[in-house]
């Protein structure tokens, strides 16, 4: 982090300060910030937030215990420590976050999409670490707190950062994008997801659309030609270069000659830099869309092809999103449970299809769809139908209508049943893939670390 004194962060939140017993803060810098008493580094600075679910204000006195040097509040407190009192602790944190940024010489990239945001940030930052000191949103801390709390970690090391953005409702990528204030924004695509707050799939795109708000001149951004609504992001674009890519047609960036594993992938890379093999090791014929949008950033970075190839070759596999766990030779999980929507379902539908043996799908809920919840399962449920998928098991109270309209599905309201039988399941089938999948608030991780479980003690136990 950039250090920044007492005195600095009264004048950039705007805050008064409260000195009780006049303790010394004229030397009072800090170079660490945390919302978090459980994780105080002694010195900091602690900012308390609140939320709809909590109020940090209850734990100053724990993250004073822990070292604190001063506080930021929203209320003072009979407390024998510097205090900085705000209206609002959340648009403070925001402010500093703002204020660290503009004294960053690192090329800041923003980017979102209804789907494989953190997948595209992950294989961005594989690239970009190859050519020099980069920053990226730590796991999904893509909120309007997450982004601050990823700006404040920069410093003038710093080559790179990559951002990720998300967003539930309207203005809040706006909010996140005026902190983040990037040189280089993408938005990776648009489908269906977060109704309650969207309301449709245009309500969506003119979310997704704020990220070129402070996008400069000389700033790049850069388009899916195969999502829907870029015709519309690109009457944003005035003066600003912008860069295509497309898995479907050809582009600046697109494939061809792709072959499709089931332990990953392998195509040609064309760019305007030139062509070059590339070695992809994530499943799914997305992956190869994700990866050609990191590509496209990087290119807007300048970065040499070999880098890219380079990057491209050792992304880590992130847990929960299509993570393969073999149990066996021919006995393969596909853990997705990180989260879902109705495009992320279709894409593990055609991963389980290129996957050998029996092929289960395990489905939970997909949050958050609005009042069309039921009309998005029955679609998925159809989906399944004319796929290669031999079987589905779902458990919730929606994914019902995927098992029903799938006609080869059976529904669980007990998990402990759904795991009793997969685990049957999987030492019926000489080879059998089975793919798990839910929204977060499914919790399916359970399912799979439970399978495992079940499968390793069986095996020595028999």
């Amino acid at each position: 982090m950039i250090p920044i004194s007492f005195y600095q962060v009264c004048r950039i939140t705007k805050g008064y300060f409260f000195n009780k017993n006049n303790v010394k803060i004229n030397n009072l810098i800090f170079h660490v910030i945390s919302t978090d008493s459980r994780t105080i580094t002694p010195g900091c600075l602690f900012i308390a937030l609140i939320g709809k679910n909590f109020n940090a204000h209850d734990f100053v006195y724990e993250a004073i215990k822990k070292g604190a040097k001063a506080v930021v509040l929203e209320n003072k407190l009979d407390i024998n420590l510097p205090q900085i009192i705000v209206q609002n602790t959340t648009s403070a944190l925001g402010k500093i976050a703002f204020w660290i940024r503009q004294k960053s010489n690192a090329s800041i990239i923003a980017l979102t999409g209804s789907s494989g945001k953190t997948s595209v940030k992950e294989i961005t930052t594989s690239i970009l670490q190859c050519y020099g000191k980069t920053l990226s949103t730590f796991k999904n801390f893509n909120n309007n707190i997450g982004v601050p709390l990823t700006l404040l970690n920069l410093d003038l090391s710093y080559k790179y950062a990559v951002i990720e953005i998300g967003a539930n409702h309207p203005k809040e990528i706006l909010y996140a994008t005026q902190l983040t204030n990037p040189n280089i924004v993408l938005i990776n695509n648009i489908y269906y997801s977060h109704l309650n707050g969207f309301k449709s799939l245009l309500g969506i795109s003119k979310s997704k659309q704020e990220i070129l708000c402070t996008l400069p001149e000389t700033g790049t951004a850069i388009f899916n030609a195969d999502s829907h609504h870029w015709s519309r992001w690109k009457k944003s674009i005035k003066n600003q270069n912008i860069i295509w890519f497309s898995i479907k047609k050809k582009s600046q960036l697109f494939a061809s000659n792709i072959v499709i594993s089931n332990t990953g992938s392998s195509f040609i890379l064309h760019s305007p830099n030139g062509v070059i093999n590339i070695n992809l090791p994530l499943l799914g014929f997305h992956s190869i869309s994700n990866a050609l949008a990191a590509a496209a950033i990087a290119t807007a970075l300048n970065i040499p092809l070999q880098f890219i190839q380079l990057g491209l070759s050792k992304i880590p596999i992130l847990s929960g999103r299509l993570e393969t766990i073999t149990l066996s030779q021919y006995k393969t999980i596909i853990n997705d449970t990180y989260n879902a929507n109705v495009a992320s379902m279709i894409v593990a539908i055609k991963v389980l299809e290129n996957m050998p043996g029996y092929k289960i799908f395990v489905s939970g809920d997909m949050s958050e769809l609005g009042k069309m919840s039921i009309m998005y399962h029955k679609i998925i449920g159809n989906a399944i139908y004319i796929s290669d998928v031999n079987e589905v098991m779902s458990v919730g109270k929606l994914s019902k209508s995927i098992s029903i309209n799938s006609k080869k599905g059976n529904h669980y309201t007990n998990v402990n049943a759904l795991i009793k039988d997969l685990t049957k399941k999987i030492f019926i089938y000489e080879k059998i893939t089975i793919l798990i999948k839910g929204s977060r608030s499914e919790n399916l991780e359970r399912v799979v670390n439970k399978l495992v479980e079940e499968y390793n003690y069986d095996r020595i136990h028999h």
